[in-house]
């Protein structure tokens, strides 16, 4: 059996996620510190059976399911936060301690130190803990909660002891601290995902810049994340953030301009894309000229329409990456800048170069333009 040359190309670790906001872009979260990336992808084959013997004559796939499974060791709030559709921010209730001296028989709390003392979350007043400080304390004996009031922020029942110091610990809203909140209406939110994947070759053609040839790029254009906004705290790991989800299928309503009602006009749940390091040009294989004839009547306009061969595939070139050369074209008959001939009323032939330029690299292909007697 014949044999090939074949590059391959060897995916191996993950380099990081970006986050956006769909449609608009807007950044949410960035990490390269994630211990696993995991994209997957299923559908239900539906089997058809008839005939003798109830036979498959007919396989329907139905039910498409794209997921991503990512751990990030950056323990974020902002991600739990849209996990669940919840509320993220800074400043939020907060405990505090501070070390006060019993004076006229009672502790006061000055509000200017770390805040004015308010009702911390899932309680319906201000309190204060109070501990004596170079002693023992237990819940039994210090686990008292005593009113602070609120004008005077005196500790309001406790049995201060003038000239000691006790340390006291409350509530305060305190503008540095960062919150998630967890709503009872979980409803993850819908983002847009990106991960990178660098890929390397097991043999390279520099070898002495090392074995890295590009990068694979996972993109879920709307992920529906899946609600894991989790704590974990144990001896034998750390707390992990999860940026997973279920792609969404969203299909673009703008008109097309074909008529192929048989078309996957489903929508895309992923797109999977490699970029060499490069850049790729040893890739591209040359210019064309779409139908490889350019004929057109007198007094009349044609579009030049050149596509790339890539690996031996056509694709569309940057027009902003493409220039028109004229040569010899008969009178009144010129090419603009993006590729339009416009014929007059002379017949004849000449030449319309493009060339598609990419870096310092170009690629040409010459092209006769016929212009014929109407």
């Amino acid at each position: 059996m014949p044999t090939f040359d074949v590059q391959y190309k060897i995916g191996k670790f993950v380099e990081g996620v970006w986050v956006s906001r769909p449609l608009t872009g807007e950044m949410l979260y960035y990490s390269n510190k994630l211990s696993q990336a995991n994209g997957s992808t299923s559908v239900s084959m539906g089997e058809i059976r008839a005939g003798v013997g109830n036979r498959i004559v007919a396989i329907i796939s139905s039910d498409p399911n794209a997921t991503v499974e990512v751990n990030d060791v950056n323990m974020s709030l902002l991600m739990r936060a849209l996990q669940v559709g919840g509320r993220y921010g800074y400043g939020f209730p907060t405990p505090v301690c501070a070390v006060l001296t019993a004076a006229n028989g009672k502790i006061t709390i000055d509000p200017s130190a770390n805040g004015t003392p308010i009702a911390g979350p899932g309680y319906s007043s201000a309190f204060a803990i109070v501990q004596k400080t170079g002693e023992k304390s237990t819940i039994e004996s210090d686990g008292t909660p005593y009113a602070i009031n609120s004008t005077t922020y005196d500790v309001t029942g406790f049995p201060a002891v003038n000239g000691s110091k006790y340390k006291v610990w409350y509530w305060v809203n305190s503008p540095t601290t960062e919150y998630a909140v967890v709503q009872g209406n979980i409803d993850p939110a819908i983002v847009n995902l990106r991960l990178a994947y660098p890929v390397f070759a097991n043999v390279k053609e520099d070898d002495l810049s090392g074995s890295r040839i590009g990068t694979l790029y996972a993109i879920y254009p709307f992920l529906k994340l899946n609600g894991a906004a989790g704590i974990d705290g144990n001896g034998s790991g750390n707390s992990t953030t999860s940026l997973s989800g279920t792609a969404i299928s969203y299909e673009d309503t703008t008109v097309s301009e074909t008529c192929d009602n048989c078309s996957n006009a489903a929508g895309d749940l992923v797109y999977y894309l490699y970029v060499p390091c490069s850049g790729g040009d040893s890739a591209i294989e040359g210019l064309f000229l779409v139908g490889g004839e350019a004929e057109l009547p007198v007094n009349t306009s044609k579009k030049l329409n050149f596509q790339l061969m890539v690996n031996g595939s056509p694709t569309d070139p940057d027009p902003a990456m493409m220039t028109y050369a004229a040569s010899g074209l008969p009178t009144g008959t010129t090419v603009s800048e993006t590729g339009v001939v416009t014929a007059g009323s002379t017949a004849g032939s000449g030449t319309v170069t493009a060339t598609y330029t990419r870096g310092t690299a170009s690629w040409s292909c010459p092209v006769t333009v016929t212009v014929e007697s109407a």
